[in-house]
């Protein structure tokens, strides 16, 4: 199974209500290592997928957004790490911009999934805490699970 999570408030704490923006921090929900740990061990193909609109906001560049979302990857042993920096709002011109790839949109986990060759969509999982969240799993056509929810019980 190929289990996709969003990154901020899923997997990572905020901080004071705002989304971590540096590696120091960005510290793990209770029970997410565990967790992903265990996923692994059984097989399953875990990745991460963010919104980051910060990027386009100019909280920070492409290359820490990237970075952050490798760090991320890392530590809960993802094969697969996508974020989109885009948002139409945006202050910096180069991202201020729609994308099929921003949640709600379905285009980051459709990519996914594509990469990890899953065609199945009763294969896929994704675990957000937002109601857009929600939403790109309902417009790809895949199971959403709240991460309240699956990190307090078996997959």
């Amino acid at each position: 199974m190929l289990i996709i999570f969003d990154k901020d408030s899923t997997l990572v704490a905020s901080i004071e209500g705002r989304p971590a923006n540096t590696i120091e921090e960005h510290t793990l929900m209770p029970g997410v290592l565990a967790k992903c740990q265990q996923l692994k061990a059984e097989g399953h193909i875990l990745a991460v997928a963010s919104n980051q609109g910060g990027v386009a906001f100019g909280y920070l560049s492409y290359k820490q957004a990237q970075a952050l979302m490798q760090y991320v990857a890392g530590l809960i042993g993802a094969d697969y790490a996508l974020f989109c920096p885009y948002h139409p709002n945006g202050t910096v011109k180069k991202y201020a911009r729609e994308s099929l790839h921003r949640k709600p949109n379905p285009g980051m986990l459709l990519t996914i999934a594509r990469r990890a060759k899953i065609d199945n969509p009763d294969e896929i999982v994704f675990v957000g805490d937002l109601d857009t969240d929600q939403e790109a799993a309902k417009r790809a056509g895949i199971q959403f699970v709240w991460a309240a929810d699956f990190f307090s019980s078996s997959l």
